[in-house]
């Protein structure tokens, strides 16, 4: 059985490297996990910071993390998805659209009513999965698109 988690307070991000690798790996170029933790620990703010596993029979095999955005603004109706991952192993198997569907009902829970995720271009993965949402490109650079979505009027899968 898989379930999602919400995580209170900061993360211990080291129960989570595999995930981090995974999603990141040309951000944190040739950095040892120590440094990549470290980035995590110094990104994360837990005032504004929402984190939820995807768990497994105890083992974590997904997470994700959205901020409100700008983060400086507490009355913002826009949240930013800072973090999306499943595991290799556990890929095209439907998880990552099970979190992001998670974390835009958590979106609309909280009365957000623009939602921004960021894809690197050489991530198919994460383009093909904001497509299936029916995201619209925001914003497009050499190396990402930025989507949008406004959480309040799209329908989710059940």
């Amino acid at each position: 059985m898989v379930e999602i988690k919400e995580i209170t307070g900061l993360p211990d991000y080291s129960e989570i490297i595999e995930l981090i690798n995974a999603e990141w790996p040309q951000e944190f170029g040739g950095k040892t996990d120590d440094e990549k933790i470290g980035e995590m620990v110094r990104s994360h703010q837990v005032q504004t910071d929402t984190v939820k596993y995807l768990i497994e029979e105890q083992k974590i095999i997904g997470f994700y993390r959205y901020t409100l955005w700008p983060r400086k603004n507490p009355d913002s109706d826009k949240a930013h998805t800072m973090d999306i991952a499943v595991i290799p192993a556990r890929q095209n198997q439907g998880l990552g659209i099970m979190l992001m569907t998670d974390l835009i009902k958590d979106c609309r829970e909280k009365d957000f009513n623009q939602l921004l995720s960021r894809s690197m271009r050489n991530n198919p993965g994460s383009i093909r999965l904001h497509q299936s949402l029916d995201f619209t490109v925001y914003l497009e650079t050499e190396d990402s698109i930025v989507w949008e979505i406004n959480p309040q009027f799209m329908s989710l899968p059940n």
